[in-house]
Formats: C-alpha cells, structure tokens, sequence
C-alpha cells in the first residue's frame, strides 16, 4: 500500500516538474454577436474585441436604410437605390437612370447633392468610391465628398469586375480587354498592366478577379478562345502561376486566394483548393448551383459557401469547422471586420460577427 502510494507521488512529481510538454491552443471560430434585421436588435455586445453596432455602417430593409449610428431608418422611394460603405459611415442614394447623386451622414442629414450620372460603389471604407458610368467603359474615383482623387478616371474595353482590399485600402479594376488597375485608398494608381498580348490572334476575354487579404497577390480568371485559365500574380505584377481550367465559364466565377498564394475556387458544381498550380483536394457539389458563389479570404482562415453550409479552412486548405444555413436565409454574404480575425455573415433576416 505505502509503495503504491509513493510510486503514485514519484509520477505525479515526475509529470508534472520534470517532462517539458508544450500544449498549443487550438484555435477556433466563434459567433460572438447576432442582430435581427427585420426587429432592429441583438444579442449582448461581445465583451472583447471589435464592437459591431460602431464598425458597421447600416444596411438596406425593405422602406431604406438602417442606420447602425441613429438607429433609425431612412426611407427610399421605388426609383431610389442606395450605396454604402460596410465599414465607414453615411450613405448615397442615386438613381437607376438619374443625373444626380446625394450622401447622407449615418443620422440621415443631406451633406451634397452633385450632378454624376454613374452608379457609386463604396466598398469597405468610402476611400476611394468607384463610379461606374453607363457605358462600363470608365469607372471614376472620387471620396466621400463627391470629389476627383487620384487618377480621376480608368478607362478600358468593358469593365467586367472589381474588388476592394480591406486590410491595405483600395480597390483592383478589372476590363474585358485586359486592362488591369490597382489603386490605393487616395484613387492613385499602384499599378498598371495590359494583360492581353496584342500580339496573339486569338481571343482574350478577361472575367473575374480576386485578391488576397494582405494585397501580396491577385488572380485574373480570363479565356483564351474556348478554355479558361487563372493566372496568379504577385503584387509587382509578375506571374506566379497558371493553372488550367477543366471547363470554359462563359461568366464571372468566384474565387479567392490567401496570404500564402492558395487558390479556392467555388464553382456552380464543384469546389477545388489550388497550391501553386497542384489540386490539394476538389469535391463536386450534390446538384449544381448558379453563378454567384460565396468566398471570403482572411488572414487565418477562409471560408466559403457550399450549397447550404459554410464551411471554415485553415491556412493549409483543411476544415475548421462548418455551419448550416437554411435556405430560406440565401442569398448571403461575407465580409471582413475591422480587427483581425472578425468577420460578417449577412443573411436575409440576420448580421453575425464571427471572431478567431
């Protein structure tokens, strides 16, 4: 009995003082906050981290729009349409075939009325407002005060896609033609490509764009005659990798790509994770689905949307965790917060934030 004893305190002692075992946390994603958009409330505010009724701006109901600052909704008319930043404050409203355009502070006030005819995309943080003009030959760069910055305008043959850069400001431009724009959160051009090689004779048509949290790389998804590629770039604009598509989509797809140069692509009947130009895994879809997918790429995790589950990955392409979604709450979207690691999830009927 008394050696039993000793022998449990020798290895008690010896575990606990003598063997080095390091344990790493394992990290997980959360539902931190959840608001009902329709009733206008929430659960409690997260104890820690980003606090989501001061980062977000509002969003769109059936009269207007709400506004997270004034709580309060400001109502639309039929022919009125409204364009917001998710992160900054106040809104635009314009019309479908107008010649004017007026922002309103968070509280609904009338700061300007300005004669633009083009339709205003504000991104994350108003800086700069892309103005797309009728003709999708042009988009203008102006701020918050309805203001030319930068470059003032980028022209090219038939803007096809666009997309705003959370974490570093700014936006990347995308033409049919292969014209290709980068520009910071002041409208200046960091960089300028013709992707298109004037001397080849076959037709190039370029569709979709993506970019990485940290604007260390972007991929253009373009085609060449009948087949389809995406081409990895790195910042400077020197191609990375090229990889083959099994099929031509004659459409704009839904990809995203990581800090690391990972590529996720969330097609209509299948979802495939690129490292460099290697299939790390690919899974066809029960039933194909349509064109617009559902992909967002953070520093520590992706996630992306198939069918009707969320699913979470890990910098090497494998699965956190995932979430149900019913049908009845699509379409969605996905968007990042303004801490590291916060994300939202905006339904029909209600906005989550998400934390690492």
């Amino acid at each position: 009995m008394i050696q039993n004893i000793f022998f449990s305190f020798f290895f008690f002692v010896f575990f606990y003082f003598v063997w080095d075992i390091q344990i790493t946390n394992q990290k997980s994603i959360r539902e931190t906050w959840v608001w009902n958009k329709e009733g206008k409330f929430g659960t409690n505010l997260p104890k820690f981290g980003e606090n989501p009724k001061t980062s977000l701006n509002g969003y769109k109901t059936n009269l207007g729009y709400y506004s997270f600052s004034s709580g309060k909704v400001t109502l639309g008319a039929p022919d009125k349409f409204f364009d917001y930043a998710l992160l900054g404050k106040g809104f635009l409203e314009y019309e479908k075939i107008g010649d004017s355009v007026h922002f309103y502070s968070e509280r609904g006030e009338l700061f300007w009325t300005k004669p633009i005819n083009s339709y205003p995309r504000s991104g994350y943080f108003s800086s700069p407002v892309l103005y797309l003009s009728g003709d999708n030959n042009t988009v203008f760069l102006l701020d918050t005060s309805g203001n030319f910055v930068g470059k003032s305008e980028l022209n090219g043959r038939f803007l096809t896609d666009y997309t705003f850069l959370s974490k570093v400001g700014g936006a990347l431009v995308l033409f049919s033609g292969g014209e290709f724009y980068r520009v910071d959160e002041k409208g200046n051009v960091v960089l300028e490509l013709n992707l298109s090689d004037e001397s080849k004779s076959e037709r190039i048509f370029y569709k979709s764009i993506s970019v990485s949290p940290d604007g260390k790389y972007f991929a253009v998804h373009h085609s060449i005659e009948e087949k389809d590629y995406i081409r990895i770039f790195d910042e400077k604009g020197k191609e990375q990798e090229q990889i083959n598509l099994s099929k031509m989509y004659p459409h704009k797809i839904y990809f995203l790509i990581t800090n690391e140069g990972n590529l996720l692509l969330n097609l209509p009947e299948k979802v495939s994770y690129y490292e460099g130009d290697k299939i790390l895994w690919e899974k066809e879809k029960s039933k194909a689905s349509g064109v617009y997918q559902v992909v967002l790429a953070l520093d520590e995790y992706s996630v992306y949307l198939e069918e009707s589950k969320l699913v979470f990955l890990n910098r090497d392409g494998g699965i956190i965790r995932t979430k149900r979604i019913p049908q009845s709450d699509l379409p969605l979207r996905l968007f990042p917060g303004n801490e590291a690691g916060n994300f939202y999830l905006e339904t029909k009927s209600d906005i989550f934030q998400f934390r690492l």
